[in-house]
């Protein structure tokens, strides 16, 4: 009872001195505001808090002015605006009610996956932007006469363009959505339909949009994804084991009690089983790992060693299967009469079968390491991507080498045009390889879905023979989803060159992919038994994305600095590289402009600018070793705080049971 009345009087007397703090405040109107806001956070009743409100207001009634108070009254408007702006983008968030179930039924990590395909999603959509802003719509409206431009001394036989013209049938005509050639080739799909003439009337410089507007347009995608890597790599920072917190935290922390419907609280309460699932998960791999012993430890480094090798001679033979196909392809890729569709979509047919195979043989030996969940995912996800990019990488290098004539300038094909005459249009040949890739990674997700996921699930359900059970329902897979819309971003970066509205046609592919990967999710597959954390998936994803990024950018700094132009086709005819239209165009610029553009330009600012980031990055990395060794320091002091403290606790025990 005396405890009691001790207690209140202290809330009294606490009370007392808040309300003669809040009264001698400073009043001024600059700290109106934030005494609101404090106000709202003091653990007072409603009549308290209104009593002081009247208070702060008639106290700064004298100071105010007209000119303040309309200060205020725009302050309050404004903020109310901006909350209302909020709330209502809010509604329209894309996917987001698709995300939330998504994420309650299968987990953060699966949801990561379609989180990033909303991404990808926003990135072409800026893509197409960018292009038809800068590039399309001053091409195609008309003003004036223009006129296709000549190339001077150039040769009859580098200027004789004229494929895809001509009466074609019916089906060559449906041939052609998956080929690009016949109508689709002279469209403005691809590069060689941007004729364009600039004379001393246009002021608008087309030359210089269609590369600004391009390499813009990839300088934009690397800040964005570095920056979204960075936000990551914090969390995944932040989410390491040694900043785990307890289960207990989390389950009585997680629950929103603002949720009412019943479908709500039940997708809710998945979602809190599947992360405590992971934590439970992951802390039994951590004891696991501090209990084994060497011999153990030798045992699994030698069986992970062994693993390695059998993945470098899977990855060996799929490399091998695609050069052969490339090859081919490119040998026979004049005669479409006996090869046809088929023939063309070769080389990615042969990469799609060796990454739909090998990523699969990849997760199960995987499961042989002794890794954990996370670890699991992220090693396979990055021996995918590496076969997946140079697999790419293989395929773009070769069909450079027969288009481009890379190391065999000097030969009989290649000596009059600077290229291979036999591809007059070469920037739209590149540009149709590129599109037939986006369509058959479309195609195969298609494929994937129906024809086998869908039958899968199917004789699961509705046989009972011993294959059919042991295949079951398939598992979503992360890894080889992710891979799959990487490297289709990676082609539609390299594309964008050659086919600048293919963009467009991936912001469709991946609005479609969407809704058949959550229906295969939801109808097809079966949870999957491996559940990993969302942070440490979506800095994965971001890092692979960087990687194709940096692919995308070695064939196309090639192409615009050092690659001749096709003299038949494009806007570039009349320049010896797309790059020297911006030299001639900087040329009207005053001396000193020139030498701050040529310096920029030049290898001894690389040079200096690639130092300079290695001096920050240096710094950056010796500061986040400090501050790791400070926590380290930290926390070894907190435990000898504890330690500190149960001792106190134990000699005041013995000295209170010593006492008579």
């Amino acid at each position: 009872m005396q405890s009691t009345q001790e207690l209140r009087h202290r809330c009294a007397q606490h009370d007392a001195l808040s309300v003669h703090s809040v009264s001698s405040m400073d009043l001024s109107l600059e700290g109106l505001y934030i005494q609101e806001s404090m106000l709202r956070a003091l653990p007072y009743s409603i009549e308290k808090k209104r009593f002081l409100r009247r208070q702060l207001k008639a106290s700064t009634k004298t100071d105010e002015t007209s000119w303040e108070t309309w200060r205020q009254r725009q302050y309050r408007v404004q903020k109310q605006l901006q909350e209302g702006i909020w709330n209502f983008v809010r509604i329209f968030q894309l996917w987001k009610s698709s995300l939330d179930d998504i994420e309650g039924n299968f987990g953060p990590g699966i949801q990561s996956y379609f989180t990033f395909l909303r991404f990808l999603l926003f990135i072409n959509i800026l893509a197409v932007l960018l292009v038809t802003g800068f590039i399309l719509l001053p091409v195609a409206i008309p003003r004036g006469s223009t006129s296709f431009p000549k190339s001077l001394g150039a040769e009859a036989e580098c200027m004789n363009y004229s494929s895809g013209l001509g009466y074609r049938s019916a089906w060559q005509r449906f041939q052609d959505i998956f080929t690009g050639e016949g109508f689709l080739e002279h469209s403005y799909l691809f590069y060689g339909a941007y004729n364009e003439k600039q004379d001393s009337s246009n002021h608008y410089n087309v030359y210089l949009a269609y590369l600004l507007s391009i390499l813009g347009y990839l300088f934009a995608c690397f800040i964005w994804i570095f920056r979204r890597i960075v936000a990551s790599f914090v969390q995944w920072q932040m989410l390491r084991w040694d900043f785990q917190t307890y289960l207990s935290a989390g389950i009585f922390t997680e629950w929103d009690f603002c949720i009412q419907s019943p479908e709500a609280a039940a997708l809710k309460q998945r979602n809190i089983y599947n992360r405590l699932k992971i934590d439970l998960e992951e802390q039994i791999r951590h004891l696991q790992n501090q209990q084994r012993t060497k011999r153990q430890l030798a045992q699994l480094y030698l069986l992970r060693l062994l693993i390695n090798g059998i993945v470098l001679l899977l990855m060996a033979a799929a490399f091998c299967f695609i050069y052969l196909a490339t090859e081919f392809s490119q040998d026979y890729s004049q005669d479409a009469a006996k090869l046809g569709v088929l023939g063309q979509y070769l080389p990615p047919v042969v990469i799609s079968m060796a990454n739909i195979f090998l990523p699969f043989l990849f997760h199960v030996l995987a499961q042989w390491e002794g890794y954990s969940p996370n670890a699991k995912v992220n090693l396979t996800l990055l021996r995918c991507v590496i076969l997946k990019l140079s697999s790419l990488g293989m395929f773009l290098f070769f069909l450079g080498r027969n288009v481009l004539c890379l190391g065999s300038k000097n030969t009989l094909q290649c000596q009059q045009c600077g290229y291979n005459k036999l591809y007059q249009c070469w920037e739209t040949h590149l540009g149709q390889e590129m599109y037939k890739m986006i369509i058959f990674s479309f195609l195969t997700t298609l494929a994937a879905a129906f024809l086998i996921s869908l039958p899968r699930r199917l004789l699961a359900k509705h046989s009972s023979s011993a294959l059919a059970q042991w295949l079951g329902k398939e598992e979503f897979l992360v890894p080889h989803n992710v891979l799959d819309i990487v490297a289709a971003q990676t082609v539609m970066w390299i594309g964008i060159f050659f086919c600048p509205l293919l963009p467009l046609l991936g912001c469709v592919s991946i609005f479609i992919t969407f809704y058949i990967k959550k229906y295969t999710l939801f109808r097809n597959c079966q949870p999957s038994t491996q559940l990993f954390r969302a942070s440490h998936s979506k800095f994965l994803f971001q890092i692979m994305l960087l990687l194709g990024l940096f692919l995308a950018y070695i064939p196309l700094t090639y192409v615009i600095s050092r690659a001749s132009p096709s003299q038949a086709c494009g806007l570039f005819t009349n320049y010896s590289a797309p790059w020297q239209a911006v030299t001639k165009a900087v040329s009207h610029l005053p001396t000193s402009a020139q030498l701050t553009l040529n310096f920029v330009t030049s290898n001894v600012f690389c040079f200096s600018l690639l130092m300079l980031l290695s001096l920050i990055l240096t710094a950056y990395i010796s500061q986040a070793q400090a501050n790791r060794q400070v926590i380290e320091r930290l926390k070894r002091q907190r435990v000898l705080y504890v330690q500190e403290k149960w001792y106190l606790v134990k000699k005041l025990a013995r000295v209170l049971v010593e006492l008579p």
